[in-house]
């Protein structure tokens, strides 16, 4: 939307706060609706639950072209972060449903990789359309690849979720393996990475999802009223885990620093003395897709490869915060990039300086450090991964949607390096905790280990 806020103020005769509010009611939205999104994906299916999104998200895209008014365009932007809050969870949960504790770092960042990629490119896209044949071109654009979106999931996406039957025993686990030979029993304590090497042996074959997994009704399980209550309610217990709600931290503190230059882009480099059109704005977005890319490059594999390492050393037991120490190199291109970014605006340095270093660095640490902390999450909670996912998104809406009220009248009376310091705050944070979280997770850990969340996934 950042590219787009002077035509939107040429038109409907927005201030600041006001063009702002476009981004932050859409955030907020997209974050709070999975509060509903999750349970149905567990209850009636991921394929089912995208897919009807996904019609909700044509509707927006047709509601925000025809809008006449800001408050019919505020509207419709509330339905389209409704619509299109599906990005924000379900994919995490198909990593889940289909990939082992080793690829997880990896196909995270492919997830998020993607979902940022939309955030990079959609301002080029817009600032281009925008400027050579109207606003309203860019949503219908948008209503075309949501419907090519549509029907690739009808087509192409299989029902992932899949109830595997429980282990025998509370604190054992007994099969047998395709050999015949009996596994004994393990110990509770037996680490995560044992039980990944025999679940592989157990599940993994050839073949192809079935017919009735393109179905677009999937049987819910008898009791399915229970578990969509459970599922409603459970997130909000999820606040109090004390590694969840630090993922979240890292969810939200790097993709609002990419907020925070979305929406201040216009207002800095539309002014003197970079005087950018609005294509040229959308063109400096391209420094996030580079920074993106190389985040998607080395985060998921560095952080696979890190807790491997350790894993050998540990004599094969495998433990969660093993990947965490891969966290170290993005800390310090998230700082350099802020503080770069920050003062080159307040100071008013040469573009390259601010897009290549600031909007660059910032790309990097967007795609980079949530999937670590995602996946370091998933690795410690994996039967409630949607749930961990609604946790981050709404952490991170809730600080986007206030964002829309406080950084333009900031930046105004005191200058942009002080919103900032404020975003600088917000994550380097919450990633300089990761050091106690390395050394104190598994005790974390232990305080929820009685929790039903475990069985969540049976």
């Amino acid at each position: 939307m950042g590219p787009m806020f002077p035509l939107f103020a040429a038109e409907f005769n927005l201030n600041d706060t006001q063009l702002s509010l476009l981004t932050g009611a859409c955030v907020l939205a997209l974050g709070f609706a999975n509060f509903i999104i999750v349970p149905c994906s567990n209850t009636f299916g991921r394929r089912l639950t995208s897919l009807l999104f996904c019609l909700l998200g044509i509707a927006s895209c047709i509601w925000q072209a025809l809008a006449t008014s800001y408050s019919s365009m505020l509207a419709a932007r509330v339905v389209n972060g409704i619509a299109t809050a599906t990005s924000e969870t379900l994919l995490v949960q198909v990593v889940a449903d289909m990939l082992f504790l080793h690829e997880r770092g990896l196909w995270t960042g492919v997830y998020f990789m993607g979902y940022f990629l939309g955030l990079f490119i959609g301002p080029v896209i817009s600032g281009n359309i925008a400027q050579r044949y109207g606003w309203r071109s860019f949503f219908w654009l948008s209503l075309a690849l949501t419907c090519f979106n549509f029907i690739i999931l009808l087509i192409c996406f299989p029902e992932t979720r899949y109830h595997r039957d429980s282990y025998a025993g509370d604190s054992a686990l007994r099969t047998s393996t395709s050999s015949g030979q009996t596994i004994k029993q393990h110990d509770a304590e037996v680490g995560t990475e044992q039980f990944e090497h025999i679940e592989r042996a157990i599940t993994v074959g050839t073949g192809r999802p079935s017919k009735s997994q393109f179905k677009l009704w999937q049987a819910p399980e008898a009791r399915w009223k229970a578990i969509l209550l459970r599922d409603i309610i459970s997130p909000f217990r999820l606040f109090l885990f004390p590694i969840i709600f630090w993922a979240g931290l890292n969810v939200a503190g790097p993709a609002n620093i990419l907020l925070f230059w979305n929406l201040t882009e216009s207002s800095v480099l539309s002014a003197h003395p970079y005087n950018f059109s609005p294509s040229s704005v959308g063109y400096a977005n391209f420094a996030f897709v580079v920074g993106g890319l190389i985040g998607l490059a080395t985060a998921g594999p560095l952080s696979d490869w890190v807790a491997v390492r350790a894993t050998k050393r540990n004599n094969g037991i495998r433990e969660a915060e093993m990947r965490l120490p891969a966290l170290m190199p993005y800390f310090f291109f998230t700082v350099v990039g802020i503080v770069i970014g920050g003062v080159g605006y307040d100071r008013l340095w040469d573009w390259p300086v601010v897009l290549v270093v600031g909007y660059g660095f910032s790309g990097l640490c967007v795609t980079a450090v949530p999937t670590i902390a995602i996946a370091y999450a998933v690795d410690c909670y994996k039967p409630i991964s949607g749930e961990i996912m609604v946790v981050a998104t709404v952490i991170k809406n809730v600080c986007g949607f206030g964002m829309s009220y406080w950084v333009m009248p900031m930046a105004a009376r005191r200058g942009f390096l002080a919103p900032a310091m404020v975003e600088f705050a917000l994550t380097i944070g919450p990633m300089v905790l990761g050091l106690p979280i390395y050394f104190f997770g598994k005790r974390l850990r232990r305080l929820t280990r009685n929790s039903n969340i475990y069985a969540f996934g049976n």
